[in-house]
C-alpha cells in the first residue's frame, strides 16, 4: 500500500507570501523546496483536505471515498469544497471538526452536500475503535489550540499512526504513545525549530516522539517555512538514528 504525503508544509506553506527568510527565498528559486499545506492519501482515503487540495488532487489523479479530518483549522480543512468532484464521500472526525466541515459545505454549496451528491458526516469518539470500510480507526485527542486529534489506522495488516497537529504535551501522554507504539508507519508533525506548548512540536520533540513510538518508518511533515532548511532536518533525523525521512510534497512510502 502506498502512502502519499500530498503536502508537507504547515499553515503558511513555503514560500510564504512576502517572506524573505532563507527557506522562502530558496523555494522561489528551486521548486523542489516548495511546501504546500499538509494532506495525505492512501487506499482511497484522504487525511485533511488542505487549501491546496485542487493541486493535490489534480496531480494525484485518484479516487477518494472517505475523508479523515484531524481538526478544524483552515490549513487542514478549507480545501473541502474541492471534493465536489466525488459524488459519494464519507467524512470522519470528532464533533467540532465535523461542524466546521458542514459549515464549509453549506457556504460553498448551500447544503451539506453538493446537489446530486451523497456526502455523510460520521462522528468519531476519542479512543473508540471504529470500523471505516475495511479499516480499523482509533481517533485519539492531542493538545492543540482547538479540539484536535491524531489517528491510528489498521488496514491490510499494517498500522499507520498520524499525530496531526500537536503540542509537546504528547510526550507525556502515555496512552497515546502506547496506541502508536510499533506502528509500521508514523507520520509525525515537525512544525517549528522549537516547540510551542499547546500548539506544535519542535525538531527535538518530534525526534523524541519518533524514538518513543518506535515505528518501522517515520515521516516528518507539517514543516514551517521558519524551520531549519530541509537538509539540516534530514541530518538531524539521520544523527538520531531514526529510520525515516523528512517529507517533501508528494513523498510516498510503501507500507
Amino acid at each position: 500500500m502506498k502512502v502519499v504525503i500530498l503536502g508537507s508544509g504547515s499553515y503558511s506553506g513555503t514560500p510564504k507570501p512576502l517572506c524573505t527568510c532563507e527557506n522562502c527565498s530558496r523555494a522561489r528559486i528551486n521548486p523542489a523546496l516548495r511546501r504546500t499545506r499538509f494532506s495525505l492519501y492512501f487506499d482511497k482515503t484522504l487525511v485533511d483536505p488542505s487549501p491546496d487540495l485542487h493541486y493535490h488532487l489534480e496531480r494525484l489523479n485518484k479516487r477518494v471515498e472517505r475523508v479523515l479530518i484531524t481538526h478544524g483549522h483552515f490549513d487542514h480543512i478549507f480545501g473541502l469544497p474541492e471534493l465536489q468532484v466525488f459524488k459519494r464521500l464519507k467524512f470522519y472526525s470528532h464533533r467540532e471538526a465535523l461542524e466546521v466541515a458542514k459549515s464549509l459545505a453549506r457556504l460553498a454549496f448551500g447544503s451539506e452536500s453538493p446537489e446530486g451528491h451523497e456526502w455523510s458526516y460520521n462522528k468519531l469518539e476519542f479512543w473508540e475503535e471504529t470500523r471505516v470500510g475495511k479499516m480499523k480507526v482509533v481517533h485519539f485527542p492531542v493538545t492543540h489550540t482547538v479540539t484536535a486529534g491524531g489517528f491510528v489506522i489498521e488496514v491490510g495488516g499494517k498500522r499507520i499512526a498520524i499525530t496531526g497537529d500537536t503540542g509537546p504535551e504528547i510526550l507525556k501522554d502515555e496512552r497515546a504513545i502506547k496506541l502508536m507504539e510499533g506502528a509500521d508507519l508514523l507520520i509525525a508533525e515537525m512544525t517549528h525549530r522549537e516547540a510551542i506548548p499547546g500548539s506544535h512540536l519542535g525538531v527535538r520533540e518530534a525526534i523524541e516522539l519518533a524514538k518513543r513510538v518506535g515505528a518501522g518508518y517515520t515521516v516528518f511533515a507539517h514543516i514551517s517555512h521558519s524551520n531549519y532548511p530541509h537538509e539540516v532536518l534530514e541530518k538531524r533525523v539521520r544523527e538520531a538514528g531514526i529510520p525515516g525521512e523528512v517529507a517533501r510534497d508528494f513523498t510516498w512510502v510503501e507500507v
